[in-house]
């Protein structure tokens, strides 16, 4: 059903509103929650991606669904999402796929992560899997974690490459490992690892994204498409 098949002819404000979330409820149930003009959905712009969105489950550094994402899925700007289709389209043709963890990211999220830095404690697993090394304070202080995030611009994506099978390549650590072993070009992992790291990061720089070095699956456009614009929806 679309809004303009529907007259409003003496409609009366009770109805209006019953009318109203019934349609709202019917686009939701379709996959066509309103995002702001400019993003798109990645599941529906490059179906062949997969969509690994940690941060819509409890599989990440925090052990909770963060604030912002309501369900298992990834928004990026139309303009970056175009370009990861090519990155895709090229990933194909050497039997990959690409996987991405990240893309945008409200602006509640960053907060989120800031809220969870301060709380005293860790869940030991998750310390264990994602920060053995630090403790939570300095994973700001060594910038690990940001005060601010060009996810929330709809620039940055966090991703991975994926076999045939679905299977991670080994990239030498987990995504959001924070330690120098996720720099870029650490001297820390072997010639394999290396080796699929920099097959990611040319994929990526031949359609215009540049990688952060001290994290092997960040990636930002360099041309963005809101530079110096923050948003802040949820992901639903």
């Amino acid at each position: 059903m679309r809004i303009t098949d529907v007259k409003f002819n003496s409609v009366s404000t009770a109805s209006f509103k019953v009318l109203l979330a019934t349609l709202i409820a019917c686009a939701s149930s379709q996959g066509q929650t309103m995002i702001p003009e400019g993003f798109v959905y990645l599941s529906q712009h490059c179906p062949t991606i997969v969509i690994g969105a940690n941060y819509a489950t409890s599989d990440n550094f925090t052990g909770e669904v963060v604030a912002g994402y309501r369900r298992v899925e990834s928004v990026f700007s139309t303009k970056g999402a175009d370009a990861l289709c090519r990155v895709q389209a090229e990933a194909l043709k050497l039997g990959l796929n690409l996987k991405v963890f990240d893309a945008y990211r409200p602006v509640k999220a960053v907060n989120f992560f800031q809220d969870w830095g301060k709380r005293p404690g860790d869940v030991p697993e998750m310390k264990e899997r994602y920060y053995p090394h630090y403790t939570k304070a300095q994973l700001f202080e060594l910038g690990y974690i940001a005060l601010r995030s060009s996810h929330s611009r709809g620039s940055a994506v966090d991703l991975t490459l994926v076999d045939a099978q679905g299977k991670e390549l080994d990239m030498g650590t987990v995504f959001d490992f924070f330690h120098e072993h996720s720099h870029t070009e650490s001297k820390g992992i072997t010639p394999a690892q290396m080796k699929n790291r920099r097959v990611l990061g040319e994929l990526m720089s031949k359609q215009g994204f540049k990688n952060y070095n001290k994290e092997w699956w960040h990636f930002s456009l360099i041309e963005e498409a809101f530079p110096g614009r923050s948003f802040d929806f949820d992901i639903e």
